[in-house]
């Protein structure tokens, strides 16, 4: 959740992205020493004494193929994990933990992952280089002649609370690099060192043992930095070198989503859906309890029921993690639901079975800016599942069966990439700035940028005149600069003028160091919009809102509602509401001579941000359970 003036942002619990839990195999293919002349001397050294401790030359030479068995434990679960590798570049895991069963593998061209609804996703974008470079490195394709095409540096000698050790910085050719931590004793990894986007994942090994020859760490521990509820740790239970590995072990399986039911026509259902605060809200039920409000949420990589809800209900939890959002990170469980069934009064709708959820506490950041509660979030195990169009002229979402789908509309067809479960695509800000932005129903924005782009871009510098407006999301605030660009553009469409967030957060999605921003409803909702997860592709329609200009509050006040008051928010400084004499804390009476009991988020929302420039508005406040009345003139701020 976003708690700026217009802005705002549903959880993300991106828990089904357990963390790439590869065992730190060291499979080694069959390679010759490594003697390339882009090594340093140093480096050529570091490796050298690297092989010569997992058993020399000739060993490391003989290995091209491992399979091992773990145990698992993390998140409050303990569960399996089984890796196998075959040179040069063939990897695939598959991992049993708790409610989930995941599976994923790179067979030398196609990179693969199972959802935790079992649903197969073909990888493509920065989540295939990552496959792919996993496969790299689980074959240690960096003591070919030539790197394997990647690149070795020597980083340095380094002394710290572990001891002393010699880095090496190891990339792929494509994918992100490894820093890797050696022992200058025994000359065997001690710590391995990655970034997935912004978060940094350390693993460390240790239990060296000899088998057939040659040594293998027997116990890793995975932690994410400022994540410390993610801790992973494995233990080795069974290693085989060389065996025979079928090539189906590392292809794509035949992988479905949970038993699907069409309540009212086959293949396709149309749900009504309440657009309030530029959010989507559908009616589902839980284990066949009473229909109650949920978000629907491109943003979230599974779908969520808020903790108090779910105590209500009855639902049984297991499992512990962090979960990042918007603004920073907090704590999630897990349940598995019987049944999800999304239908609207007429009795239209579909019925999932066996689907898996995260549970946590959503509503104390969420119903203060929507003035009510919510079940849950929908988000990509339900999604996923259908081709959605969103029709926001209409407010009817209507799903359709993928298998069946031909687009029939009107618009322009852009094709997506995955960013684990949250469709990409380019769009261009100014006419020359190029970047890649999750897609994301469940926020409000035209577009945020994230700090690391902002800063590669310079965009503080061309954006002109802003306003600093408090943010927040699921587990934490920071602070963003809310700017007008020149234009915005996405495929063929393009207006002017687009509000834009300069994030300043430095933790959260909106750090993201991999994708430029995110975009939301505010932009989204000028089209029909229909996303096919299976083939990548969004169909864009214009609709009834394209032309529109973006809007801002012209009073520069945010309201909230808690224990049934509708308060003052954020207040501006310099704003209107300020000249006025609102001060944040202030208890709404009336506003323009009606109670605030008569008004709702969308319809403040109405009044101050769409009333004319220059109207009058008259305010009854409550400070300190003193009545003061202001008059707030309409100004454009931005």
């Amino acid at each position: 959740m976003k708690l700026s003036l217009r802005r705002h942002r549903s959880s993300r619990a991106a828990l089904n992205r357990i963390v790439s839990l590869g065992v730190a195999v060291l499979a080694v293919a069959s390679l010759a020493a490594p003697a390339s002349a882009d090594l340093s001397p140093r480096a050529k050294e570091i490796l050298e004494r690297y092989v010569q401790a997992m058993g020399g030359r000739a060993l490391v030479e003989s290995v091209t193929s491992s399979h091992q068995k773990a145990t698992l434990t993390a998140f409050g679960f303990t569960g399996t994990v089984e890796t196998w590798s075959q040179a040069p570049d063939r990897a695939a895991n598959a991992t049993k933990l708790g409610p989930f069963n995941l599976q994923g593998g790179f067979d030398g061209s196609i990179g693969w992952r199972t959802d935790p609804g079992g649903r197969l996703q073909m990888l493509d974008g920065k989540d295939y280089d990552r496959a792919k470079a996993d496969a790299w490195f689980e074959n240690d394709r960096y003591l070919a002649p030539d790197q394997g095409g990647g690149k070795v540096e020597f980083v340095g000698e380094f002394k710290d609370s572990t001891g002393s050790h010699a880095d090496l910085e190891i990339a792929p050719p494509v994918g992100p690099s490894r820093r890797y931590a050696f022992d200058p004793v025994t000359w065997l990894p001690v710590r391995i060192t990655g970034k997935n986007d912004q978060q940094t994942i350390v693993t460390t090994l240790s239990d060296y043992r000899v088998l057939e020859g040659r040594k293998i760490p027997f116990h890793t521990v995975t932690t994410i930095v400022g994540m410390p509820a993610n801790t992973i740790t494995v233990n080795v239970d069974s290693v085989w070198i060389n065996p025979p590995i079928a090539a189906s072990r590392f292809a794509a399986p035949h992988a479905d989503a949970a038993p699907l039911i069409w309540l009212k026509h086959d293949g396709v259902a149309r749900l009504p859906f309440a657009y309030r605060g530029r959010h989507v809200w559908l009616r589902a039920s839980v284990n066949g309890g009473p229909s109650a409000d949920f978000l629907y949420d491109t943003g979230a990589s599974i779908s969520v029921i808020d903790s108090a809800y779910a105590a209500q209900i009855g639902l049984k939890t297991e499992g512990s993690m962090q979960a990042t959002g918007a603004g920073s990170a907090g704590n999630a469980s897990f349940a598995h639901l019987q049944t999800l069934r999304v239908a609207g009064e007429d009795g239209d709708g579909v019925e999932v079975r066996e689907h898996k959820v995260g549970v946590l506490s959503i509503n104390p950041f969420l119903a203060p800016f929507f003035w009510r509660d919510c079940a849950g979030v929908l988000g990509y195990n339900f999604i996923s599942q259908f081709v959605n169009e969103i029709d926001f002229d209409n407010d009817t979402l209507t799903l359709r069966d993928p298998r069946t789908f031909t687009y029939q509309g009107k618009g322009t067809q852009i094709p997506f990439t995955l960013a684990g479960t949250v469709p990409i695509v380019k769009m261009t800000l100014d006419g020359d700035i190029v970047g890649d932005y999750r897609l994301d129903v469940g926020s409000n924005s035209t577009i945020d940028i994230h700090g690391p782009f902002a800063k590669a871009n310079d965009l503080d510098r061309r954006s002109g005149k802003s306003l600093e407006v408090q943010g927040g999301g699921f587990g934490g605030t920071f602070t963003s600069r809310l700017v007008r660009m020149k234009s915005l553009a996405i495929g063929p469409y393009s207006w002017l003028r687009p509000l834009v967030s300069l994030s300043q957060a430095t933790s959260g999605a909106l750090a993201s160091e991999d994708y430029a921003g995110n975009a939301g409803n505010a932009l989204l909702e000028r089209f029909r919009v229909t996303f096919d997860y299976d083939h990548h592709a969004l169909y864009l329609e214009p609709g009834k809102k394209y032309r529109e200009p973006d809007s801002f509050s012209r009073a520069g006040v945010q309201f909230a509602k808690k224990d049934d008051k509708v308060i003052a928010m954020q207040v501006l400084e310099g704003s209107p509401a300020a000249k006025a004499g609102i001060e944040e804390g202030d208890v709404l009476v009336q506003l323009d001579g009606k109670a605030a009991s008569e008004y709702d988020p969308d319809t403040i929302s109405d009044l101050l941000e769409k009333g004319e420039v220059g109207r009058k508005v008259n305010v009854v406040m409550t400070h300190e359970g003193k009545e003061k009345k202001a008059t707030v003139v309409l100004k454009e701020l931005l």
